[in-house]
């Protein structure tokens, strides 16, 4: 990625006119086509030669850095703004900067997805005696790269087109990050029983607690089955993965991070926040689960999920115990319980510079 700032030095007196001499040039790029970029101005109390505007904008690679050049050349009107900067700055400078693409030690790198296809590949690995579908996505590159487990929730059930989840994948992959996504059993492509078929008391009841809280740590065993699969892979950094879910998913992350010091770190989204506040025998399993997780974790949900009691119960339950837990309770998000209990997948650009700073931590 290619970056090109340009910083503006006012006559005196004149910084209030650069800056609208600039907004008028973003508006002039807009009507020629161009994206207008972003405008920052000195902030109070700077010290030394910093300039009194500066405006921004990023490109994918040098040609359609040039085009974008070509194009404000070739326009009169941006031209006509050019002169009027001109009579209000005693400087100028144009800085192009290239983003270092270096790797952390862990493999994360910024990564251009740009006419890049966000396309997985299908993987079949064995859990229990079942064979189990899965979806693996890699950055473009030749590897190997760190790696996250994504855990799905209730929702992909057998027969489903919502099999491979691409939109959280290629979030994933601009940080140069690999995920796999397990279709735990009876669900999507992947056989045996749904979990609906194993907890099948009505909901709220002690039956459906002990059901729920049986298939679900049933679960978990093909969560440490995908890690199998994916730590065996040439294209994957054995010692650098990780593992995340929602809902269903959050529960099964938790549950299978207790099982295994093999994740470097373990992301729940929500997990059992449609069941917390009528099951007791599945709150105690987290809990028990969450005092055995040894890896960084980080507890997320958003305010008016269907219970916050998950995230708060569970992050009291290990204060103080010198592990590394991450809590952090979103703002509400959308109008009812479930569309904030679907935060992990609707709201990726909300917790995306948090979960992106935890994984170059511990990833």
């Amino acid at each position: 990625m290619l970056i090109e700032r340009t910083h503006y030095f006012a006559k005196p007196g004149r910084a209030e006119a650069v800056l609208a001499t600039r907004r008028r040039a973003c508006a002039v790029r807009l009507s020629i086509g161009l994206r207008s970029g972003r405008v920052f101005v000195r902030a109070e109390g700077s010290t030394g030669r910093v300039p009194d505007v500066t405006w921004e904008c990023d490109f994918p690679d040098k040609a359609s850095h040039a085009a974008d050049l070509a194009a404000r050349a070739a326009s009169p009107a941006f031209e006509a703004v050019r002169k009027e900067m001109g009579t209000n700055i005693d400087a100028f400078d144009r800085v192009v900067v290239v983003e270092d693409d270096a790797p952390l030690t862990s493999g994360i790198r910024p990564v251009e997805l740009h006419g890049l296809p966000i396309v997985p590949r299908e993987v079949k690995f064995m859990s229990d005696g079942r064979e189990l579908a899965g979806y693996l996505y890699l950055p473009p590159g030749g590897g190997p790269f760190p790696c996250l487990i994504r855990n799905h929730g209730s929702g992909i059930q057998q027969g489903t087109l919502d099999v491979s989840r691409p939109e959280g994948a290629a979030l994933l992959m601009s940080w140069g990050i690999a995920s796999f996504l397990p279709h735990r059993r009876g669900y999507g492509n992947s056989p045996g029983p749904g979990w609906r078929e194993e907890a099948s008391a009505p909901f709220g009841t002690p039956e459906y607690d002990e059901q729920v809280s049986t298939r679900l740590d049933r679960e978990s065993s093909d969560v440490l089955a995908a890690l199998d699969c994916v730590a065996a892979m040439p294209e994957i950094r054995a010692d650098h993965i990780g593992v995340m879910g929602s809902s269903f998913g959050g529960t099964n992350t938790l549950l299978a991070a207790s099982k295994t010091d093999r994740f470097t770190c373990a992301i729940d989204f929500a997990g059992a926040a449609m069941n917390w506040d009528n099951t007791p025998k599945l709150r105690e399993l987290m809990l028990a689960a969450a005092s055995r997780v040894k890896m960084p974790l980080f507890l997320i949900q958003a305010e008016n999920d269907y219970s916050i009691r998950p995230t708060g119960e569970l992050a009291a339950s290990l204060a103080g115990n010198g592990r590394v837990v991450w809590s952090k309770i979103y703002p509400p998000y959308g109008f009812l319980p479930w569309e904030g209990h679907l935060f992990e997948s609707t709201a990726q650009h909300i917790w995306a510079p948090d979960i992106r700073r935890f994984l170059e931590l511990y990833l």
